[in-house]
């Protein structure tokens, strides 16, 4: 090989090696870029799948808790809901059927009839589609000794019981996942987070339904 051939031959490897290793870093690159912010384009979220299961499911109980005088049970059975929530140790109860809400007073045993009223009828629901379409972020946190993948969004608190500010960039909510397994929601505003355990069961107690009978109408 004369040396013009020779050096045209070395030319075109080196041209060649350039564009293997331009090649290799655009992909990392790529790939990195897409691991680190989710706008769906990685597939159904979490989110998402719990969302069309539970719309699907005609009954289910869905209960957050904060710790042992702060917490929330929602239970549905078809067109029936109950919402027990306790905070700070003060309790309320509203049961939800007929098309009417109805709450509960247990120190009087009287109730109050809220007529043509369904608002917290899907409440879970509601929450979880008010994320299912939204960009996020995902990641792995350690929460009691153990690794968790999450999903993260912005802006949004519809669970968190404490007083964080709605609509705001500077509020997160992350929803972490034990496989397909929901199992915590952390809300989180600069400094401050709520983690709240969650269990989701599809066994619910139907007396859960039904005003006892010894309460009056107020």
């Amino acid at each position: 090989m004369d040396k013009k051939k020779k050096a045209v031959f070395i030319s075109v490897i080196a041209i060649v090696v350039v564009l293997i290793i331009v090649g290799i870093i655009w992909y990392f690159i790529a790939n990195n870029n897409t691991n680190s912010s989710s706008n769906n384009q990685m597939g159904t979220s979490e989110v998402s799948k719990l969302y069309e299961i539970l719309q699907t499911s005609n009954v289910f109980s869905f209960e957050l808790t904060l710790d042992d005088e702060n917490h929330k049970y929602y239970a549905k059975s078809n067109n029936m809901a109950c919402i027990e929530t306790t905070s700070n140790d003060e309790e309320t109860k509203y049961i939800v059927k007929n098309g009417n809400t109805y709450f509960l007073v247990d120190d009087t045993k009287t109730y109050y009839t809220y007529s043509n009223n369904q608002t917290n009828l899907n409440m879970i629901t509601k929450g979880l589609e008010r994320f299912k379409d939204l960009d996020y972020q995902i990641g792995k946190e350690k929460i009691n000794n153990k690794n968790y993948y999450y999903e993260e969004y912005t802006r949004l608190t519809a669970f968190a019981m404490g007083d964080f500010t709605e609509d705001s960039e500077d509020v997160k909510t992350r929803f972490y996942f034990d496989d397909d397994e929901l199992v915590y929601i952390k809300t989180i505003e600069e400094d401050k987070e709520e983690l709240l355990e969650v269990n989701i069961s599809y066994n619910v107690n139907q007396n859960s339904f039904q005003i006892p009978s010894d309460y009056k109408n107020a």
